[in-house]
């Protein structure tokens, strides 16, 4: 027997059951995780599995002031996914975290996961619909945030405020804690090491072939980034691909 499904906003029955998208009565949007006990089928925002009864690891907070949500201006809630608190729309299922917070959670392997878990990620990488290109406004400050490549190579577009935090569309977070599963960093940092080679090596031979006749003493190209830029941390690496 199929447990029944419910909005985990108003309480109100789901019609469609597991098939619905958006609650018939509260005009939520309604997104479906797995159970991390039993992995049945629930709706994002449930305080409990209506199969197992184990409580959900993605529960609102109450008591917490809510934001306007950049992309649809309705109400984005205080909830908490694992241990990981961030604001959830109800409405569109866009996400917003600040910028301590994301990166405390993406250099958190552990939480990586269970985060990636609840939000309902699949081992593949899903394609986020696209659209008109619309720069909004920071939840806090107001002011237009910044779109950029997350880690310069991983394709998940997001909106940046600097300083506060970052916006995510639906499947947005999930791709990008995908990218950093992935090995997307080593990789970026693989091949930002390879380019740099290469352009040393160029800019070595320009100079070789303006140089006069004659000897001469070699050019040698020097890093001006010192020896501390190699050994960046992943937090760093992670808030440049946030912030820049």
């Amino acid at each position: 027997m199929t447990a029944s499904l419910s909005c985990p906003r108003c309480g109100a029955p789901a019609s469609a059951g597991i098939d619905s998208t958006q609650c018939d009565y509260c005009g939520s949007a309604l997104a479906t995780v797995s159970c991390p006990s039993c992995f049945e089928a629930m709706f994002a925002g449930m305080q409990f599995c209506p199969s197992c009864g184990s409580k959900a690891d993605h529960a609102f907070e109450e008591n917490a002031r809510s934001l306007s949500c950049p992309g649809c201006e309705n109400e984005m809630r205080r909830v908490r996914v694992g241990s990981t608190p961030m604001y959830e729309c109800s409405s569109c299922a866009s996400n917003w975290l600040d910028t301590e917070t994301f990166a405390a959670m993406c250099s958190n392997r552990e939480e990586r996961g269970a985060v990636a878990s609840i939000l309902g990620a699949s081992k593949e990488s899903a394609a986020v619909p696209g659209g008109a290109i619309r720069y909004l406004p920071c939840p806090l400050c107001k002011k237009l945030m910044n779109r950029t490549n997350f880690g310069h190579r991983s394709g998940v577009i997001i909106d940046v405020c600097k300083g506060h935090g970052a916006w995510f569309q639906p499947r947005e977070l999930r791709n990008v804690l995908l990218f950093v599963d992935g090995g997307g960093f080593e990789r970026a940092r693989a091949e930002d090491s390879k380019q740099r080679d290469e352009d040393r090596r160029k800019l070595e031979q320009a100079f070789a072939d303006a140089a006069p006749a004659g000897p001469s003493r070699p050019f040698t190209f020097r890093s001006v980034t010192g020896k501390g830029a190699a050994s960046d941390s992943l937090i760093r690496q992670l808030l440049d691909g946030l912030l820049s």
